[in-house]
């Protein structure tokens, strides 16, 4: 999901890598991934999905999630009975995803008030 969440940057998509460059020890570049930006979003579009985001942070149940960045927005959500929590965002140049659960599903509705999806998306866009 994270990956589909880039397009909201600026509505283009390019696929995520974890490794953008391979180098030798003299810094030539040995492979370097050249995959092309597709426009997928228009203008309009990307700019409400951005509005609806940021409006999740800034007044809604994002709030905890909120960091001091040009942009920011995020979408959460709560399964039923509390089996998982997540939060999916951007800023102007990253995008994130958490999830907290259990391999096998449980409650964890004690924790619920922690917003503990929110605080690590938030730690780690800071």
């Amino acid at each position: 999901m994270t990956d589909a969440y880039t397009s909201f940057i600026d509505g283009n998509y390019q696929p995520a890598r974890s490794i953008t460059k391979v180098t030798d020890y003299n810094g030539e570049v040995l492979y370097e991934w050249n995959d092309p930006k597709e426009t997928i979003w228009s203008q309009g579009t990307t700019e409400k999905v951005r509005a609806m985001l940021s409006n999740s942070m800034q007044n809604g149940t994002g709030k905890w999630a909120k960091v001091n960045a040009p942009y920011a927005g995020v979408k959460t959500g709560t399964t039923n009975n509390y089996h998982d929590y997540w939060v999916m965002g951007l800023t102007d140049r990253y995008t994130t995803g958490v999830w907290i659960g259990y391999d096998i599903p449980q409650t964890m509705e004690e924790i619920e008030g922690d917003r503990p999806s929110h605080l690590i998306w938030r730690d780690i866009m800071q």
